[in-house]
């Protein structure tokens, strides 16, 4: 593609006063001739778009959707929203958890859910932002994260222009797009290599949950220490290890392990530490098909709650995860005091895993990604950390926020004091106030910066776009 079709982004007013939300949803209406595929607060389907929200807080009323069917309706969309300078967000699976993460209270939301995709790990995750946000599956180990696996994008870009972006033809854009989240353009297709399972007529992998007591916390983070030393000696098995605080399930907090292997080997060595950790009070594991093992992973992620979700990323050191699951039961402790779970229904949730060199180095191999976990695991492996409170209320969200914040502070200052902090913030799990594509590193922002320079040389994803995360410049 040449640089000149670029610049024809001048063509559609960049330079003008923008738009009303009211002026802007008229022009999708006549300038576009899109009036099948945009709806407004007074039809029904605006309704059930917003109810089909997965976290309440991410679930905003714009002045209007569109929902396109084609790669050609959303070019048209894109010129609309640059001529007119409107102010616009982008709902792809629906699976944002903060305010602003995949919609707008002022302006156009474009939904993409009239376009077909497959979903992320848990099957409540949207396949588009899963993917350029990184996307941390099963598979990692083996096959880098679900960006790595990426042959070729097509996307429209802010001037309306639809392109391919592969290995050889835009290949800067490729290599962008996968950990860039939705700065560059909106996709329209997503094409992946294959990942084969062993048996084609049985598509199976083996996995499930093994359940603990509490207090065998030490022994199970020693467990996953010792799984994530020893994952290049199996990279197709992956291991999560959480605490869930579910007061109105399970009456406190429960302890598990989830653990998977994708070739369907039953029990293979990878984890006979968790398994040697004595009186295990459950084992869900079995051999299953990959849809029914997502969907179960999902339906710990129940819809129409508020949410608040934080990441952090530490070395694997025992001492600190420790410390980190007991100021997390102290948080539960005040949460509780200022929500009653009986009336919030609340629930936390604490849960690590690994990020190894093994899986950056697929990243390298595939083509290269801007997530920046090349540089981090030069030095060695990391622990992934993500916190999420849910709870019924915007109140409760108003009064949690502060707690934690501050908890997740604490854990971080801590962790500086014992050298074991990463700054890197995973875009999948992070707060938009986390700002994580400042923690990529200075090589991954620069091709960042350059491919947004680029492909949207007015900055339309950057100041027009009011959702999800951006490029810090």
């Amino acid at each position: 593609m040449k640089l000149g079709m670029l610049a024809t982004g001048a063509a559609y007013g960049t330079t003008m006063l923008p738009s009303s939300p009211q002026q802007c949803c008229t022009a999708l209406l006549k300038e576009a001739g899109l009036s099948d595929l945009v709806v407004t607060k007074n039809q029904s389907l605006y309704n059930e778009r917003i109810d089909s929200y997965w976290s309440v807080s991410a679930a905003l009323h714009p002045d209007c959707m569109v929902l396109p069917k084609t790669p050609d309706d959303v070019s048209k969309v894109m010129k609309v929203i640059t001529k007119n300078q409107c102010k616009f967000g982008i709902r792809g699976g629906g699976h944002g958890n903060f305010k602003l993460s995949n919609s707008v209270e002022e302006g156009i939301t474009i939904d993409f859910g009239f376009m077909n995709g497959t979903s992320g790990r848990a099957g409540t995750v949207g396949v588009g932002g899963f993917v350029t946000g990184g996307g941390n599956s099963f598979y990692s180990a083996s096959h880098g994260m679900a960006c790595d696996t990426v042959a070729g994008w097509q996307l429209v870009l802010a001037n309306g222009e639809i392109v391919n972006a592969n290995a050889e033809e835009n290949a800067d854009l490729w290599q962008a797009m996968k950990g860039g989240s939705g700065n560059l353009g909106l996709i329209t297709r997503i094409d992946m290599y294959p990942i084969e399972f062993v048996d084609r007529s049985n598509p199976s992998i083996w996995g499930g949950n093994l359940l603990y007591k509490p207090e065998s916390g030490p022994a199970v983070i020693d467990a996953l220490i010792d799984f994530t030393a020893n994952v290049p000696k199996d990279e197709n098995s992956s291991s999560i290890v959480y605490w869930a605080y579910l007061p109105a399930l399970a009456g406190g907090t429960i302890l598990n392990a989830a653990i998977e292997n994708t070739k369907g080997v039953v029990k293979p060595p990878a984890f006979d530490s968790f398994y040697a950790i004595p009186d295990i009070q459950g084992d869900t594991t079995v051999t299953e098909k990959l849809s029914k093992v997502t969907k179960d992973l999902g339906s710990g992620q129940p819809p129409h709650f508020r949410n608040v979700w934080f990441t952090s990323s530490f070395k694997p050191n025992a001492e600190l995860l420790n410390y980190v699951v007991e100021k997390y039961d102290e948080l539960n402790q005040a949460l509780e005091a200022l929500m009653p779970s009986a009336e919030s229904e609340l629930n936390t949730l604490c849960m690590f895993q690994p990020i190894t060199k093994s899986i950056a180095e697929k990243g390298v191999k595939n083509g290269g990604n801007v997530m920046g976990l090349d540089k981090y695991t030069e030095d060695g492996d990391g622990i992934m950390f993500l916190l999420t409170w849910a709870a019924k209320g915007e109140a409760s969200e108003e009064a949690a926020f502060p707690l934690l914040k501050a908890y997740m502070d604490d854990i971080e200052t801590k962790a500086k004091e014992m050298n074991a902090w990463w700054a890197w913030k995973f875009i999948n799990y992070a707060h938009l106030t986390q700002d994580p594509l400042a923690t990529v590193g200075d090589e991954a922002l620069a091709k960042l910066r350059a491919a947004s320079k680029k492909y949207d040389p007015q900055g339309v994803f950057q100041k027009l776009r009011s959702s999800g995360v951006k490029i810090p410049f």
